[in-house]
């Protein structure tokens, strides 16, 4: 054997070995990992080329959250850790009435991906097989079957483009096996409805009604979630106007607001398409009405700096909370109608308010605060860093039907949150029951955003 044959045979010799050392280490040193995706805000695994499985639950979660684990669970908890666009409630009854299931349902940003998390367990699953990028603004409603998803078309030179997802029922999706065509999961299936484009600023009613309000240039209209046919109920040369729909028969609208301007409220009656006037003449106005058209939560600028206050509108009463924060940050109980649960900031920076918080000029330090309209009764309920928690800019609260959740959106990433209002019991193993009947319409907060800088 001549030198030139022994030097080719320990060369691929070498490569022999080499190869099957790499074969064994990611064999047996990786497995279990979760391939990262070249897609912003991707998460899930890929299976096969077949895209993500709905269900992701790490090694961690389930040694920590699974059923019969006995562990509890954190009363303040990341839902996800990509930027959402909104996030809502799905609630399902059993035959009694009785809440047999919360979930908390919420859309990436990047690619318009829907997932939901149960809160009994904080077990996490895609539901939706579909793609839809560069959500801006999301508002979910219909008990969490339908959500309003807003974004800019920038080929269309920036047009604002408003669509009604609803959610319905599975749909089976192949992911190719090792051998045969194989169900690897159910997906839900949608059905998506095209609203006029140019919206500026829309609401959706917080009672649980099928019903959305929305704004075109100074004209106001209603519609469904499955109706492309509007009602015209409104009609102003103004058109700077912030709309909030706390039950089907009553839209507020708010003018919107700056720190040296005074701003006005008025409400809407959508039966008689009547006006009338309640606040003005306050500077920096915004405002957050209960759902029962009662009491009206609203904040003005008073030496430079946000003052929380409520109007009580039969009895045309005026009363300061001592709050400094914003109407925008805090959302009104399910289950109590004079009661409210604000973010309020632990400190103001000097800025110009509200203005550079809008902006993303200046950002908070949130705790969570209940407060009671009727006998201004407050009561501190939260703190971030006293549950490990990083700092929070809280906005886009949603309250449960039952007032035991409350989900929200940290301003500063993007990321939803939710906190136990009751404190969490220890995981038991969960046993179904064969009463449980499909979701109804329920109470959800949703809130329209002062500005479209989410639509960016």
């Amino acid at each position: 054997m001549n030198r030139k044959t022994l030097i080719i045979i320990l060369v691929i010799t070498l490569l022999l070995l080499l190869a099957g050392g790499t074969y064994w280490y990611y064999t047996n040193k990786l497995v279990g990992t979760t391939p990262v995706s070249e897609f912003p805000g991707e998460s899930g695994a890929l299976v096969g080329g077949g895209g993500p499985v709905p269900t992701e639950t790490s090694p961690e979660d389930d040694s920590v959250f699974a059923p019969g684990s006995g562990a509890t669970l954190p009363r303040l908890y990341e839902l996800h850790k990509a930027p959402v666009a909104g996030v809502g409630f799905a609630e399902t009854k059993d035959k009694k009435g009785f809440i047999a299931n919360i979930t908390a349902r919420y859309i990436e940003r990047g690619l318009g991906h829907i997932y939901e998390t149960q809160l009994s367990t904080y077990s996490k699953s895609r539901i939706v097989n579909e793609t839809r990028s560069r959500i801006g603004e999301a508002l979910w409603g219909n008990n969490g079957k339908s959500v309003v998803v807003r974004f800019v078309d920038d080929k269309e030179g920036g047009t604002i483009n408003t669509r009604v997802v609803n959610i319905s029922v599975p749909t089976i999706s192949f992911a190719r096996g090792t051998s045969t065509e194989a169900i690897s999961t159910s997906f839900l299936k949608t059905e998506e409805i095209f609203l006029p484009d140019f919206i500026p600023f829309m609401a959706i009613s917080e009672d649980g009604a099928d019903k959305l309000f929305y704004l075109e240039g100074g004209s106001g209209s209603t519609a469904t979630y499955k109706d492309t046919s509007v009602s015209k109920i409104f009609n102003s040369a103004f058109t700077e106007w912030l709309p909030q729909f706390p039950n089907q028969k009553l839209v507020t609208l708010t003018t919107r607001p700056s720190a040296t301007v005074p701003g006005h409220m008025f409400f809407l009656n959508t039966d008689t398409k009547a006006v009338t006037k309640i606040l003005g003449g306050i500077n920096g106005l915004t405002t957050l009405t209960s759902r029962d058209g009662k009491i009206v939560l609203y904040s003005e600028i008073k030496e430079g700096f946000p003052e929380l206050s409520a109007y009580d509108v039969a009895k045309n009463e005026f009363r300061s909370l001592y709050l400094q924060t914003l109407p925008e940050k805090c959302v009104w109980s399910s289950k109590k109608t004079t009661l409210v649960y604000c973010a309020v900031p632990q400190a103001l920076p000097n800025a110009i308010y509200p203005d550079q918080w809008y902006q993303g000029l200046v950002s908070f330090s949130d705790e969570l605060w209940e407060i009671d309209t009727r006998t201004f009764v407050t009561r501190k309920i939260m703190t971030p860093r006293t549950l490990d928690a990083p700092v929070l800019d809280i906005i886009d609260l949603a309250v449960s039907s039952d007032d035991s959740y409350l989900i929200f959106i940290n301003k500063v990433s993007s990321n939803p949150w939710v906190y136990s209002i009751i404190e969490p019991a220890p995981i038991t193993v969960a046993t179904p029951s064969a009463e449980t009947t499909t979701p109804s319409v329920e109470d959800t907060a949703s809130f329209i955003a002062p500005d479209m800088q989410k639509l960016r």
